[in-house]
């Protein structure tokens, strides 16, 4: 095998709840994740030494500060690989937007060296080495639409999610996530278990229930914050969207729109307005 590309899918969070600040200084969190049709592309290619990553994308870090770094250095030392390998990276995924881009990323290069290197390891050992790079990526391994727990890192699969026609915006402002969280306060949050509604309404597909359902605690916060990121959320509404939510602690929001001709338009009418519109849908696993 000489090339592998690998499709690295975006996620977005139908729920987002936290629950509480653990003693090691992460949070306990509950979230339905879902994967949409927005991907970033990872081609392996073999090389005489060492790791190299290119990307026309300057904001990418070429290092071990990239998630794709770290997942390939990580399966050369735990396995003894002795190869060379060469990544080139097709970033369309908006950077810290909230969507797990670099997690996404990590994974394909994990499920994809895995094959590339002929290394035989089942999704169980991919999670474990998954924890060390990020929280999200053992989600963005198995995809789909799934249930995330304790840190992020605990998944659980479920039902495929009916398909929903999504909206993407990102208003091109970056949202810190250790700052998101540490501007949670207690009294904020709702606590009303809507991840359990979202997922009785995912088993039961139905449509209205799932827009009903969509939540994130960081929008107590973050919208406040950031009046851009707010705006974005309204004029998705404005524009059309039967519903709009932040996703992750953002800086990207999505509408959901109910038919891919209607997500169009309105991905049209806010393209003139924001640095960053993408009109996709949501993909099983």
């Amino acid at each position: 095998m000489t090339e592998l590309t690998v499709k690295a899918y975006a996620k977005i969070n139908l729920t987002l709840e936290i629950l509480r600040r653990l003693p090691s200084g992460y949070h306990e969190i509950k979230s339905v994740m879902q994967q949409t049709g927005l991907y970033d592309t990872v081609s392996i290619n073999d090389a005489q030494a060492g790791i190299t990553i290119t990307c026309a994308n300057r904001i990418v870090p070429r290092n071990a500060r990239n998630s794709i770094w770290k997942a390939a250095a990580l399966l050369k030392e735990q396995y003894a690989v002795d190869k060379g390998v060469k990544f080139r990276l097709t970033k369309r995924i908006p950077i810290g937007g909230g969507m797990g881009g670099g997690s996404a990323d990590a994974a394909a290069t994990l499920v994809g060296l895995n094959k590339f290197w002929q290394l035989g390891l089942s999704q169980t050992e991919l999670f474990e080495i998954s924890q060390e790079i990020g929280m999200d990526v053992a989600f963005c391994i198995l995809s789909g639409t799934a249930l995330a727990t304790g840190r992020g890192e605990i998944v659980e699969p479920l039902p495929s999610s009916p398909r929903l026609h999504l909206v993407i915006v990102n208003p091109g402002v970056f949202v810190s996530t250790r700052a998101a969280y540490e501007g949670l306060k207690v009294d904020q949050l709702t606590f009303a278990d809507k991840s359990a509604q979202m997922i009785d309404a995912i088993r039961r597909q139905d449509f209205d229930d799932i827009v009903a359902s969509l939540h994130n605690d960081f929008e107590s916060t973050v919208l406040d914050e950031y009046p851009v990121i707010a705006a974005a959320k309204r004029d998705l509404v404005e524009a059309g969207a039967e519903a709009a939510l932040l996703s992750g602690s953002g800086a990207s929001v999505f509408g959901i729109a109910k038919s891919a001709a209607q997500a169009r338009a309105i991905a049209e009418a806010l393209k003139p307005r924001y640095p960053f519109v993408f009109a996709t849908h949501t993909v099983g696993d």
